[in-house]
């Protein structure tokens, strides 16, 4: 068309608008004769105007943009018409302007949606109904409607709603009226409210009509219907109403035939479609009990599992697997009890004498967090699972009433015990000013305090047949792995080496520590152990190499969930053999005296745990039988730290596991460690833990379980490993009790599933959810430490701090460097170093933080460069393991209370709680001598994030979080309790309007952090947060920086997995990573140290980092940091 004859349409469209202007101008001037003359100009004028819309895309652009007025009449015109074919005409002009282009919202401006909603309910009040007008009104709605956010509100208050509803209804089979009144349907259907009233009016059954008669042919108006039922039936009523109509086998009947005709998978929207409404239709319990009695679950299964591999039908196998385990029958947990088998008998607080007041009101109404993952897990919930969010929610309410319970906006009472714990601090004054040698036998005299707790016999009353295992090692012969001995003749000096650094060439085991462990150390356990593990006996040497993160396969929760529902289709096919039961074991085993227990320990451990003795535990109904066509595994999980309750052969190689709770818990399953024999080699075998508890896990991201091999370390290969294949993390259908869900219903526990091939036949293996570190590892690190130590350089005391609920001595450290001279000077340098406290394992399953606290150990004990500057800035308060019986005893978060013992610190129990109360204690007593730890951290784990990060505590952070989350429930508390501390910090109390950048506040705190993301490959700051959570107002962290003062207070939290930063990104994180984060966070400290390198240069200690800014970054360069003093003293390293 050429430019002239598009320049005179134009001029014609804008004479037409004028010309209808005009004529609406007198129509409202002549009221009364209007009808007579302009009824057939406004028919003409709008029918021209059509007719060029329809033929010329200039006209219509100009019409919505150069003639926007005449667009506002062509509406008024619409609104004010009582004539058919002007209507007619009008909504034929709109149709036009909406077949091209973006008008949709410049017509939902200028108010169409309103005019249209009342021509289509004028229509329906015709004595003869116009159905173009009808159409035309809907094909309009189709386009402006979802424009319109009040179109579901103006449709029902208009009446459109209904009459919308009666176009579907009279035209069921008439597809070229249904289609667009359909797609109107289903825009008004978005309203809660407007659901129910169709519901009311019957449109369940009218819809179901229209999908009888679309068949296969009407794909657009059945799709739009199966939509429009899946939005109804998300109502109970609805629900209730389409069962009543038979819907569930009209359904499943659909869907086959499409699964069986729709070869070519074109129309995979269709069965969606149908998928969708058999989900929301079996929410409710009719639905569901229909779906069941149709045969739902075998329908389905059948259907997916022929298309299972087939990626077009990804989507759609997703919808069934997530029906089928809707409608899974759920069964219970294949236990007795949900306790633990294991017991521990507490003392009666009411005849406790010496608890204090505090001390009762905290152990009777405790609240226990039961979501919080560790010191600082936050519930990371995806917003489709309704599940996930109840367990945010009951985490909440929990965290609340712990709150509650601790009160800590309550003043603290001061102790007045203080004074008991002078004797753990010898570095104060041992050192005399004269010149006196001290004894050899004083370096490890420990003095430790006697609680009521800590008898002879603590075990003797429990009723569950425990015992302890004295002199667990006595006499026992150890042979090293061939070419991993160590000479016989323990080291007097420290050396100066790499090796002896990060004890990488050197296994972590308790061969080299016999005697001393027989003489100093006395487990005593619940559990009843009737062995020590291979790892225990040949150690562990980590992999060269860091380890990859397993590659998760498409599809595999759901081809797991597939095979869950295999057994309940063919019951038959389960073997269901119960192999290992830890209840019946302890039922059998008699009261055998502690001696005896020590003679099969040393037994096993003659005979280099092989396959007969690492079965001599299984009874003789166990043990396979040569007419099987698969002998079955066996298991054992009586060791230290071990946790297996029950082991199910439901397969020839498929294993049903059922973890312990915790000791006097009915929850808390996550730590595993067990033993397997007895089988055939390169035959995968799949265990599946099924009582998990958490709502997800790094399983489901490439962690893998780990694994020993006892032939490879007899071999001289010792070692864990990362092991398992179609390792995944799934909800399943064993349910949970009210009793372990704080009173809600409807949760079901997880399975943890890994396949694993084993490479020898008659091996004996170990898996473990992570590297474990026993109690009995602990004492041997130390004792080797100790035999390795240069006196004349380190100033090192192991002390008994107090015994455990069980009686297991818990030791607090002390490193430091000696004194160069025995001044007066000299000593006073010692005596004025600062502080640093470190804890760790308060969570037994964390054992990572265990492997972090050697890595400290090691390093602040070696004789390098950067070690030395350590011990001789800072004085090192260490408690290695806070929770002993809990790691003695496999269990995962708490120890033998019950008791989470990181939510004890602001009011810790001397009777329940004895390694927190005297901890506390240590940290009361240097704040009382005014000797205020600089750093306080505590050691966790985490096993839902990835990457090494700490939590510390911030004023201003918090006050900022609490402000920018001002809906929250318990933003108020967490604001007072703040505004508490920096009333305390500052002095004043009018912090009530203070603003978050107002606060002035020490940005020391960061310090240490910063450092460690820019040396240590694992850590990665942006997962590191300063905010301190209502609910974690009791924990060590908050309590230390509250109540102690301690500005640098951390969590630091390391992955159970691996990294998704830095240089191991895609790797796991092993032992040998956990340690050198361990030697890098000793480095970072020397940053931390940098003020009181400035005080003996300059005769003055600065308190705030931010004067030291400016000095130079590079003060220790990272390649310095593990550089033996040798080297720096002979001027190799300047």
């Amino acid at each position: 068309m050429s430019k002239s004859s598009s320049k005179g349409s134009s001029a014609r469209i804008g004479t037409l608008l004028e010309q209808l202007q005009k004529l609406c101008l007198a129509g409202s001037e002549s009221k009364y004769e209007h009808e007579k003359i302009d009824v057939e100009q406004l028919r003409y004028v709008t029918n021209k105007i059509q007719q060029l819309l329809s033929s010329q895309e200039k006209c219509r652009k100009d019409l919505s943009t150069k003639f926007a007025d005449g667009l506002s009449t062509l509406l008024v015109v619409l609104e004010m018409s009582m004539d058919t074919q002007l209507t007619l005409n009008i909504l034929g002009c709109l149709c036009e302007l909406l077949t091209t282009g973006k008008r949709a919202s410049v017509l939902a401006a200028k108010g169409t949606v309103d005019i249209i909603l009342r021509v289509i309910v004028n229509a329906s009040k015709e004595t003869s109904v116009c159905e173009e007008v009808l159409l035309l009104s809907h094909v309009i709605l189709t386009k402006v409607g979802p424009k319109d956010r009040k179109l579901c509100v103006k449709a029902r208050l208009t009446g459109a709603l209904q009459v919308t509803m009666n176009v579907v209804k009279n035209n069921t089979t008439f597809f070229k009226v249904l289609q667009p009144a359909l797609q109107v349907l289903k825009l008004y259907s978005a309203n809660s409210v407007n659901c129910n009233s169709l519901a009311k009016s019957g449109a369940v059954n009218v819809l179901f009509r229209v999908v009888t008669s679309c068949g296969h042919k009407r794909v657009i108006c059945l799709k739009l219907v199966l939509e429009i039922i899946a939005t109804l039936v998300k109502s109970k009523s609805c629900a209730s109403k389409a069962v009543s109509y038979g819907a569930v086998p009209v359904l499943l009947q659909m869907f086959c035939d499409w699964q069986r005709t729709d070869h070519h998978h074109r129309q995979t929207n269709i069965r969606k479609a149908i998928l969708n409404v058999i989900k929301n239709i079996t929410m409710s319990r009719s639905g569901k009990k229909a779906f069941i009695q149709a045969d739902g679950i075998k329908t389905l299964y059948t259907l997916s599992l022929e298309t299972l591999e087939c990626r077009e039908l990804e989507g759609v196998n997703n919808l069934s697997s997530q029906i089928l385990r809707r409608c899974f029958p759920t069964n219970k947990l294949p236990v007795s009890t949900l306790s633990s088998p294991l017991a521990f008998a507490l003392l009666d607080l009411d005849s406790a004498g010496h608890a204090t007041v505090e001390d009762l009101m905290d152990d009777s109404g405790e609240g226990e967090s039961t979501d919080v993952e560790s010191e600082e897990e936050e519930d990371e919930i995806s917003s489709a699972s309704q599940d996930d969010k109840e367990a945010l929610d009951g985490g909440n309410k929990a965290g609340k009433s712990e709150s509650k319970a601790a009160n800590p906006n309550k003043q603290v009472k001061p102790r007045d015990d203080l004074a008991m714990y002078e004797k753990f601090f010898p570095e104060l004054f041992e050192f005399q000013v004269e010149v006196v040698e001290p004894m050899e036998d004083e370096m490890f005299v420990s003095y430790p305090i006697v609680i009521p707790t800590a008898v002879e016999e603590p075990l003797s009353c429990s009723p569950t047949g425990q015992s302890h295992l004295s002199n667990q090692l006595d006499s026992m012969n150890f042979e090293s792995p061939p070419g991993n001995s160590e000479g016989s003749q323990p080291k007097t000096q420290a050396t100066a080496t790499q090796e002896e650094l990060t004890q990488e060439e050197r296994p972590c085991s308790v061969e080299n520590s016999t005697e001393e462990m027989d003489s100093n150390g006395h487990i005593h356990s619940v559990l009843p152990i009737i062995k020590s593990p291979s790892p225990d006996v040949y150690g562990h040497y980590p992999p060269t190499e860091p380890e990859p993160l397993g590659q998760k396969r498409t599809g595999l929760q759901r081809t797991m969930i597939f095979r869950d529902i295999d057994r309940q289709i063919h019951p038959l096919r389960v073997i269901n053999k119960v192999v290992f039961n830890l209840d019946r074991l302890l039922r059998q085993e008699p009261d055998v005296p502690d001696n005896c227990l020590l003679a099969v320990a040393k037994e096993q451990f003659k005979l280099g745990h092989s396959r007969k003795a690492s079965n001599s535990s299984m009874s003789e109904g166990e043990r396979s039988t040569p007419e099987e066509s698969a002998r079955p595994l066996k298991f054992e999980s009586r060791f230290e730290s071990g946790n297996l309750r029950k082991a199910i052969q439901v397969r020839d190689y498929e294993y049903d596991l059922v973890l312990n709770p915790d000791i006097n818990c009915k929850h808390h399953h996550q730590w595993f460690y067990f033993e397997v024999s007895n089988m055939d080699a390169e035959i995968p075998y799949k265990f599946n833990i099924v009582n998990c508890e958490k709502i997800n896990s790094q399983f489901n991201f490439g962690m893998q379980p780990v694994m020993y091999s006892t032939t490879e370390a007899q071999e001289g290969r010792a070692g864990w490993i990362r092991a398992g294949a179609s390792v995944c993390y799934y909800r399943n259908y064993f349910t949970r009790s009210r009793e372990a869900t704080g009173g809600q219903g409807g949760k079901t526990y997880y399975t943890s599933t890994f396949t694993v091939a084993f490479p020898h036949t008659n091996d004996t293996c170990y898996f473990a959810y992570h590297y474990p570190y026993t109690f009995t590892m602990l004492q041997s690190h130390l004792l080797r430490l100790e035999s390795t130590l240069n006196t004349s350089d380190v100033f090192y005391r192991r002390m008994t701090l107090c015994n455990s609920l069980a009686g297991n001595p818990c030791d607090v450290i002390t490193i430091t460097a000696q004194p160069r001279r025995r001044d007066a000077k000299s000593i006073e340098l010692l005596r004025n170093r600062p502080y640093i406290f470190l804890t760790s394992r308060v969570h037994p399953g964390e054992s990572n933080s265990s492997w972090v606290m050697k890595g400290v150990l090691d390093f602040l004990m070696s004789n390098f460069y950067t070690a030395r500057h350590l011990r001789e800035t800072f004085i090192f308060k260490i408690v290695p393991m806070l929770n002993i019986d809990g790691v003695i005893n496999g269990c995962h978060r708490c120890s033998l209370s019950g008791d989470d013992l990181n939510r004890r610190w602001i009011y810790p129990s001397m009777l329940l709680h004895p390694t927190i109360y005297h901890a506390k204690g240590l940290l009361l007593y240097l704040q009382s001598i005014e000797k205020t730890p600089l750093v306080y951290c505590d050691f966790h784990g985490h096993s839902r994030k990835k990457n090494v990060f700490m939590y510390g505590c911030s004023t201003a952070a918090t006050m900022a979080a609490s402000s920018s989350s001002s809906g929250e429930v318990d933003s108020s508390d967490l604001v007072d309790s703040v505004r508490d501390r920096v009333a305390e910090l500052s002095g004043s109390d009018s912090t009530s309007s203070m603003d978050p950048s107002d606060i002035d506040e020490d940005p020391g705190y960061r310090t240490l952090p910063r450092v460690l993301h820019n040396i240590a490959p694992a850590f990665s700051l942006g997962s590191c947060s300063f905010i301190v959570e209502q609910s974690k107002e009791s924990t060590a962290r908050v309590v230390v920086w509250k109540e102690i003062g301690v500005i640098r207070s951390y969590t630091m939290e390391s992955t159970y997995s691996g990294c998704d930063q830095g240089p191991y990104k895609g790797y796991h994180v092993g032992s040998r990573e956990l340690e050198e984060m361990g030697r890098f966070f000793c480095a970072g400290l020397l940053r931390v140290g940098r003020s009181y390198f400035y005080r003996n240069n300059h005769g003055q200690l600065s308190s705030n980092d931010n004067e030291m800014q400016n000095a130079d970054s590079s003060w220790i360069r990272t390649s310095e940091l593990f550089v033996p003093c040798e080297l720096v003293s002979s001027g190799v390293v300047i």
